[in-house]
């Protein structure tokens, strides 16, 4: 039983513009490829597919999943918008389900009022009977018809998007491999047998219990025994889901642990660098200091009472005004030994000068005649009668002055030819430091390149990082709690069941009988068959882990043949906490790492394919496989694998895909295009090839995208 997607139609739905017959996919099994460039309708065609199977769109405006019924003026044409006037907008899907043939068409009705626009959904399912459409009226039968299209447990692995694809198979978790393999390999009955035969061994422990106490109720030995006994078991079954959650804690902490793990390195690495980041700027902004503060002494220097910066050079200037002091006291002297009647004494105009010449009428300063009571012989008399100050008797001896100079600055003569040498060493010192600021800064760019190399962010925060680094050590300290855990519990269950023993040897020395030992046997004979299917089952799920892991390799080497970097091999390991690990081993049987997105994504493929190519019976994928750009991170070769491939495992394939696409190719196909198209045309490759189209260059609101069929 399975199902065919016969055709997908779109009506005004997003830049599908116009009715159903404009905007129809007819497919076939095999692969069915819709050859699109971006924002030329592959996300809108997805969006049609799971508004019809889950009522949701995927709104590229806020990055996530809507509900549709708050996203209708979004997914309608922005052109039948525009055009004012009343439309319907909607997708139709037509499939065939175990021979029989539906049509699914959800629509939405636009109608124009005074407010804008009122909306109005219809769900429509029509089933064709003897050539004949009839309406499903019972909104029940509505949703099972629809969910034959794809159900609901295989959705996951049915409708995938870009990214989604390395999340198909959850291996870290305890039962993400077993829910898959139980999903697509169809094992779920021998689970339900399991669960089950535990469920009747409970109930027979039980009535064994209670028949053997009703048999024995008069002696107190036994019914003390059988008490202890059904405590004993009470604990035990406590103990054994007590463990199961230990595990699945567990599993979370190993996960956490794997996730945090490979980002550790490069998280302390950050935590390094930025530690010694911080302690460069520390270093850095001391030396400035210390550069600032020698530029700012340069003023001090110039000052400074042993060897003042300002006298640079004044050496020779020294001995000039040493040579004129000399030269002023050679005439001081001359003058006082010579004498003249013109020149004034030392200290003149004096008194008895000034008296002479008063009455002589006759400067003798310069010489000229003062006539009594004129302006010049009025001056002398003022002079004569001035005030007397007797508190500087030397004010006019200038050779006391230039003495004072010459001593205070004859102190500097020794310390002068020192400043030169002085100046250097000090513009050496903050040479020095300039130096050393840019050691530093140069040393604080390269930590800087290294922590922008393991990922850090000049914007970000380390809070971050540091959580990280709590969070794994904190997983670390869950492992091993959870596993002294198990631990613990685990040995009390076997000391409970060395006590339970005890309890039958006991319980059969007092006594028994025919009737107790019916219930005995039976009890017994449940346990043994839940421990058999529980062994059964441990043991068909590693035979299928083996399996697994060689259909996967096989799978894996299809996918990734051709390439020039080898893909190493997959390896299956079943952990103690009952996850199963799955990493790639190179040649030496060491783990792979570094390997590209591509490889990653062909690794999770290649799992689903090997666990449907493990199902009893019809070893395919019985359903659509539907993809939105799937290979975004493949190359071609990678792309030409899957086409080789996937129709034997995938019954039918619609994948929607820009690798192909070349818009400024007249044909609209790049040289890969061209290739895959000649090989659907040769049968090679068996399915459909769309390319979609846009006649008119125009934005979002105006888009029309039309579909161009190359093979149908």
């Amino acid at each position: 039983m399975g199902t065919i997607i016969k055709s997908v139609g779109f009506q005004n739905f997003y830049n599908y513009y116009g009715s159903f017959d404009e905007n129809t996919y007819q497919f076939k099994e095999g692969i069915n490829i819709i050859n699109a460039d971006n924002n030329m309708g592959k996300s809108k065609f997805y969006n049609g597919i799971l508004w019809i199977l889950r009522n949701r769109v995927y709104d590229s405006d806020t990055r996530k999943m809507e509900n549709a019924d708050s996203s209708y003026s979004k997914m309608a044409s922005g052109k039948a918008i525009n055009q004012d006037e009343n439309f319907d907008m909607g997708v139709n899907i037509t499939f065939i389900n175990d021979e029989d043939k539906y049509s699914v068409s959800k629509k939405v009705q636009f109608r124009k009022n005074a407010d804008g626009w009122v909306t109005n959904e219809l769900l429509e399912v029509m089933q064709t009977v003897d050539n004949r459409d009839i309406p499903v009226l019972d909104m029940n039968d509505k949703e099972k018809i629809i969910q034959k299209i794809i159900p609901a447990e295989l959705m996951n692995y049915a409708l995938l998007q870009g990214e989604t694809m390395e999340q198909i198979v959850d291996l870290s978790s305890r039962n993400g491999l077993s829910s898959t393999i139980e999903a697509l390999a169809g094992i779920n009955n021998l689970i339900e047998i399991c669960d089950l035969s535990k469920d009747l061994s409970q109930r027979t422990k039980k009535l064994f219990n209670d028949k053997e106490r009703e048999i024995n109720s008069t002696n107190k030995k036994i019914t003390g025994l059988i008490q202890e006994r059904e405590t004993l078991e009470a604990r035990i079954a406590t103990t054994e889901t007590q463990i199961e959650t230990y595990k699945t804690e567990l599993s979370k902490a190993k996960e956490k642990k794997e996730i945090l793990e490979a980002n550790l390195m490069k998280t302390k690495d950050r935590e390094r660098f930025r530690g010694m980041l911080k302690g460069f700027e520390n270093e850095i902004k001391r030396l400035k200091e210390q550069k600032n503060e020698k530029e700012k002494n340069i003023t001090s220097m110039l000052f400074s009472e042993t060897c003042p910066w300002m006298l640079m050079g004044m050496r020779e200037q020294i001995s000039i005004f040493d040579q004129k002091r000399q030269e002023l006291t050679t005439d001081i002297a001359t003058q006082k030994a010579v004498g003249s009647p013109i020149v004034l004494p030392e200290g003149s105009p004096d008194v008895p000068s000034l008296q002479r010449m008063l009455r002589t009428e006759t400067c003798e300063v310069c010489g000229r005649p003062a006539p009594k009571d004129g302006e010049h012989w009025k001056h002398i008399k003022m002079v004569l009668e001035r005030p007397t100050n007797n508190s500087n008797p030397n004010r006019n001896n200038f050779n006391h002055f230039y003495s004072s100079i010459q001593t205070a600055v004859g102190a500097f003569a020794l310390s002068i030819p020192k400043i030169d040498e002085s100046v250097l060493n000090y513009r050496e010192k903050i040479d020095e430091l300039d130096d050393l600021i840019s050691e530093k800064e140069d040393e604080r760019e390269n930590a800087r390149n290294e922590f922008l190399n393991a990922g850090g962010s000049e914007i970000g925060s380390d809070n971050t990082d540091k959580q990280t680094i709590a969070d794994y050590t904190l997983a670390e300290k869950t492992i091993d709690k959870k596993e002294g855990e198990i631990k613990k519990a685990e040995d009390a269950i076997k000391a409970w069941n060395i006590r339970l023993n005890q309890i039958e040897t006991e319980i059969n020395e007092i006594g028994t009988s025919k009737e107790i030992d019916k219930f005995r046997n039976f009890k017994e004979t449940m346990s043994s068959i839940e421990y058999i299917f529980n062994n059964a089952k441990e043991r068909i799920f590693d035979e299928i882990l083996n399996s697994l892991e060689i259909n996967a390799n096989t799978k894996y080497q299809e996918l990734t043949y051709g390439n020039l970097s080898a893909g190493g091999r997959l390896n299956f390991n079943k952990q103690a906490d009952g996850t199963v690990q799955v990493s790639i081993k190179n040649v030496n049987d060491g783990e792979l790492t570094g390997l590209g997105t591509g490889f990653q994504r062909m690794k999770q493929l290649s799992i689903i394919m090997a666990i449907i190519s493990s199902k009893i019976g019809n070893k395919r994928f019985d359903f659509p496989f539907i993809s939105d750009a799937p290979f975004s991170e493949f190359g071609d070769n990678f792309i030409n694998n899957f086409f080789a491939i996937a129709p034997k495992v995938f019954t039918q394939s619609i994948i929607l895909i820009k690798e192909l696409y070349d818009p400024k190719s007249d044909s609209y196909l790049n040289d890969l295009g061209l290739k895959v198209l000649k090989k659907m045309e040769n049968s090679e490759i068996p399915g459909t090839f769309y390319v979609n189209v846009i006649k008119e260059k125009a934005d979002t609101t105006n888009l029309v995208t039309k579909n161009k069929p190359y093979v149908n």
